[in-house]
C-alpha cells in the first residue's frame, strides 16, 4: 500500500509540474511579430500632432522608428504605463521616432470623448487616436482582445519588438520597452523606471479610474 502511495504522489507530481511548465512557458500573441511587417492602417486623431485627422502612422514615420501603442482596455495600470513610457518616448522625437497611442474601441464617439478627457495627461508630442477598425484594430495586425495593451516598437517599417501585455505593471514591463525605443534610435543609455515613476507621480495619482467613458 505504501509503494502504491508512493507512484500516486508521484504521478500527482509530475502532473502538477507538468502543467505549471505548460502555464510558464505559454506565450501570448498580439499583433506583427519580430522581424514581422508593419502594414499600414488609419486612425483619427483626437490629440496631438495631426489632431482631428485620419492619419496611417506607419506613413507619417516615412520608414522611420515608431512606438504603437494599442490600448485595449481603459484599465488603471494600463494607462499609467503608456503615459509614463510615451512620455521619455516623445524625448526621442529628435531622433526621429514617431509616438502614437492607439484606443481600440466599437463606440468611436465614446472613445474620442474619452481621450478628449485624459489628454492633458499626456505630452504634447504624444498622437492619441481611436482606431477605424473598432475594438479588433487594424485586421491586418492580428491583435488579441485579452491583453490590456499591446506595444509594438518598429523601424524601417518592420517591427523590431513586441510586448503583448496581459497584466500591465511598468516596473516589470517598462525596462523592456525602454530598450527597445532607445535601441531604434540611435542608442545611449536606457533610462531607470523608477526615475521616470518619481517623475510623473503626481500626475499617476490623478489619472483616470477604471470605468467606461
Amino acid at each position: 500500500m505504501g509503494c502504491r502511495f508512493c507512484v500516486a504522489a508521484c504521478g500527482l507530481a509530475i502532473i502538477a509540474f507538468l502543467s505549471s511548465t505548460a502555464i510558464a512557458v505559454d506565450p501570448v500573441f498580439s499583433g506583427p511579430q519580430a522581424g514581422e511587417a508593419l502594414p499600414g492602417f488609419e486612425v483619427k486623431v483626437v490629440a496631438g500632432p495631426h489632431q482631428g485627422e485620419t492619419v496611417d502612422p506607419i506613413k507619417l514615420a516615412e520608414g522611420g522608428p515608431v512606438m504603437l501603442s494599442f490600448l485595449h482596455k481603459k484599465t488603471r495600470p494600463a494607462f499609467g504605463m503608456l503615459r509614463t513610457l510615451s512620455k521619455y518616448a516623445v524625448t526621442r522625437k529628435d531622433r526621429g521616432l514617431t509616438t502614437m497611442i492607439v484606443f481600440l474601441a466599437d463606440d468611436r464617439s465614446d472613445a474620442e470623448r474619452w481621450l478628449g478627457q485624459v489628454r492633458r495627461y499626456f505630452a504634447d508630442d504624444v498622437m492619441l487616436a481611436v482606431s477605424n477598425d473598432g475594438a479588433d484594430g487594424p485586421g491586418n495586425y492580428g491583435l488579441n482582445r485579452l491583453v490590456q495593451t499591446t506595444v509594438l516598437v518598429g523601424d524601417d517599417g518592420k517591427t523590431v519588438a513586441n510586448f503583448a501585455i496581459t497584466d500591465p505593471q511598468l516596473q516589470a514591463d517598462g525596462p523592456g520597452i525602454l530598450k527597445a525605443i532607445v535601441g531604434v534610435t540611435g542608442g545611449g543609455d536606457v533610462p531607470d523606471v523608477k526615475s521616470l515613476q518619481d517623475a510623473g507621480m503626481q500626475m499617476r495619482r490623478r489619472a483616470p479610474r477604471d470605468t467606461n467613458p
